[in-house]
């Protein structure tokens, strides 16, 4: 179900994310940096990997992009290979920082289309959330960071707790912690890293599994999320069942530093193999959602 954006005032959080987002560059490129490409996790010239994402590379991902479906390294999204499910997919919605996300990276040209589109991505479970900050944006004439820090500054938070728990989200786990086993090909580091996110999965051949996700977004001060978790995966045919056992989901808005639990919990994938354009293997993880339905791939380099 579609965010009914006819009526959210789209163009003051258009005008709010054209300044943010310029601001933002000014200050990344006056200290040096390459515009937008300030992100948690990610190796690029000259600097240090962050300790989560140790063993990942920066592979050009686009700032924003969704991690289900993205494209990187020449990699067409969706899998075309044997054993993947082919175009019976559905797109994961955006959280409510996806969608600030999905905004930032809007060109000037077209800026209005481009961040109602954005907003008509907004999953159904995050639309009051995102709702709300836009309409604290238009209620309070913010055209840049300041004025929301200052004016919207809850409904800031609630959206980057909105985008925690949708890192966090799985089926309650329920007995005990089966015994995990991965076939030999899935054995290792699997990851994507992208200019603002990043996501990796490490299986042991006993099943032990470690987790890691990062975010962030300069939205005129820093958004973060950061996730890390250790589990054991079963894999059964196609299926594969990733059991979080434990895990800390960090957050910060702006000068706000949380810490919680990730709690225990079951994330059913279908897998398939692949490769790249350049021939690197590729791993693609289709999230089962409730209804039974496949979300679009996560893909992720060996």
């Amino acid at each position: 179900m579609r965010l009914r954006t006819w009526t959210l005032p789209i163009s003051a959080l258009a005008l709010a994310v054209g300044c943010t987002q310029n601001a933002s560059d000014n200050e990344n490129i006056a200290s040096g940096g390459t515009a937008g490409s300030s992100s948690a996790g990610t190796r690029d010239d000259g600097g240090a990997p962050d300790s989560s994402f140790a063993g990942t590379r920066d592979e050009g991902g686009a700032a924003g992009s969704a991690l289900g479906g993205a494209r990187d390294e020449g990699g067409a999204a969706g899998a075309s290979f044997a054993g993947s499910p082919g175009d019976g997919t559905t797109p994961e919605g955006l959280s409510c920082l996806g969608v600030l996300q999905c905004a930032g990276a809007c060109p000037d040209e077209g800026l209005d289309a481009c961040v109602e589109a954005c907003v008509n991505q907004t999953s159904e479970s995050s639309q009051a959330v995102t709702a709300a900050f836009i309409q604290c944006i238009a209620d309070n004439q913010c055209a840049d960071a300041t004025c929301i820090q200052a004016k919207c500054e809850s409904e800031l938070t609630a959206c980057v707790s909105d985008d925690a728990s949708a890192v966090a989200q799985g089926e309650p786990s329920s007995g005990p912690t089966p015994t995990g086993s991965v076939p030999a090909e899935l054995v290792g580091l699997w990851s994507q890293v992208g200019l603002s996110s990043g996501m990796s999965y490490e299986f042991s051949a006993d099943g032990t599994t470690i987790q890691a996700y990062s975010s962030e977004t300069n939205y005129g001060c820093d958004l973060k999320i950061q996730l890390s978790s250790s589990g054991v995966t079963t894999v059964s045919g196609d299926s594969l069942v990733y059991h979080r056992t434990e895990g800390t989901l960090a957050t910060k808005t702006c000068s706000t530093i949380q810490s919680k639990p990730a709690e225990p919990a079951d994330i059913a994938y279908r897998y398939a193999l692949g490769e790249y354009e350049d021939g690197k293997p590729k791993l693609s993880l289709y999230r089962v959602n409730e209804d039974g339905t496949l979300s679009s791939p996560l893909e992720l380099h060996h």
